[in-house]
């Protein structure tokens, strides 16, 4: 889980070299970063290493802005890749943090590298910077951090050869010993809570259209504007999210503002999350067990899958579990194309039989039931995906849970 100025000369020349295609013009603090990123000279990195995968990509060494980071103390962590040969198809890295016994956290949510100079764009001869700032989860439960590194696409994993297998074709590139986590702050000063929301019982049956002109939509209560996912700051796109629910299901809408909808994976549980699409999760008991994912695209196709524990089964969970998912979409523009688009709008439906599945199966809610529940949304650019999300988990892995939003039902369904 977006970070880091030049002559407008040298800016428009480094970028037309990465996207001809772009539809706007790039900013100067783009351009400044993009020129730290892509190296014009062998980097001198404070630990070298002779990770290769294949003869494509090397692992050059990594710098660190603290060499024993503490839980709670965001750090920065810079790899140095060198390109032999352009990627194969598909494939991206992907960075894995673990406590060393089972807790994995995903960094790739926030990747300036990806986002201004996507892997389809390497090409052989370039020497990059890949900036990734971590802040451990205040549940981290462990004394040591240990990072992977890997190429993936789909389900298949790069090959690669001086680095130790962890037997997940995943590179083990360092391990940091942790300082004690700092003394918590006084109660005087209690960390921020997560948001809340309160959902409204639908008093009249809901047309999945995406228009959400019924008067339970207009009366119930909004997230309010999504936030950046690492700093909770400001997003870079607006998008909100609402609920309802009545005896059978629970409803989600979601609006987005998008100025270029991407949507092309035609298919149930294609990764939806390399394009456009909405996503909810819902951890109904609120323990980190058996919680649930679903995503939606613009073009109505949906992604669902559920987990045991946070991304347990990996890597995509239990991805036979059916939502049972109806949804509408409405779009103001095209999918797909280069002409102007404006927003869409997503409204979903899921049973509550849905969620009983699992260890303990999860109930529809009685009154004054919470739910822990957390809302994202995935934008493609020319230059990657950004996100926006309704409670920010504050690291690169959407499955934080306990940074889900609080969703209460106040009356029971009927």
């Amino acid at each position: 889980m977006r970070r880091w100025l030049l002559a407008l000369c040298a800016a428009c020349a480094l970028y037309a070299a990465v996207s001809c295609t772009e539809k706007r013009a790039p900013s100067a603090d783009d351009a400044a970063l993009l020129e730290r990123l892509r190296l014009k000279q062998p980097p001198a990195p404070q630990h070298a290493s002779q990770l290769a995968f294949g003869d494509t990509v090397r692992l050059l060494g990594y710098d660190l802005s603290t060499e024993q980071p503490s839980v709670g103390q965001p750090f920065r962590v810079t790899w140095y890749w060198q390109v032999d040969k352009q990627l194969p198809d598909g494939f991206r890295i992907f960075t894995h943090l673990s406590d060393g016994k089972v807790n994995r956290v995903n960094l790739d949510a926030d990747r300036a590298l990806r986002r201004m100079y996507p892997e389809d764009r390497w090409r052989a001869g370039d020497l990059l910077r890949d900036e990734q700032d971590i802040n451990l989860p205040a549940d981290w439960n462990s004394q040591q951090a240990v990072f992977y590194l890997g190429f993936y696409s789909g389900e298949t994993r790069m090959p690669f050869t001086h680095g130790k297998d962890d037997g997940a074709h995943r590179a083990e590139v360092l391990r940091l010993s942790l300082q004690p986590a700092a003394a918590p702050k006084p109660a005087s000063a209690p960390e921020p809570s997560v948001p809340r929301l309160i959902a409204r019982r639908a008093r009249a049956p809901i047309t999945l259209d995406g228009k959400l002109d019924e008067a339970d939509w207009r009366a119930t209560q909004s997230t309010g504007a999504f936030v950046n996912t690492i700093t909770g700051e400001a997003g870079a796109f607006e998008a909100r999210a609402q609920v309802l629910y009545d005896a059978d299901a629970i409803y989600c809408a979601f609006v987005v503002a998008d100025d270029y909808l991407k949507a092309s994976y035609p298919n149930a549980d294609d990764h939806l999350w390399e394009q456009d699409t909405v996503e909810v999760m819902f951890d109904p008991e609120g323990d980190a067990r058996n919680y649930f994912e679903l995503q939606v695209s613009p073009r109505g196709v949906h992604f669902d899958t559920r987990y045991d524990a946070p991304r347990n089964p990996r890597p995509f969970g239990h991805v036979e579990w059916s939502s049972e998912v109806k949804a509408g979409v409405s779009v103001n523009g095209t999918l797909d194309a280069d002409s102007p688009d404006t927003d869409y709008t997503v409204e979903l439906r899921v049973p509550w039989t849905a969620f009983a599945t699992g260890e303990p199966p999860a109930t529809r809610p009685s009154a004054g039931t919470t739910w822990r529940i957390n809302f994202f949304v995935m934008d493609a650019r020319e230059r990657g995906v950004r996100a926006v999300g309704w409670s920010p988990p504050r690291v690169g892995d959407f499955h934080t849970l306990a940074q889900f939003g609080r969703v209460v039902f106040p009356e029971a369904p009927q």
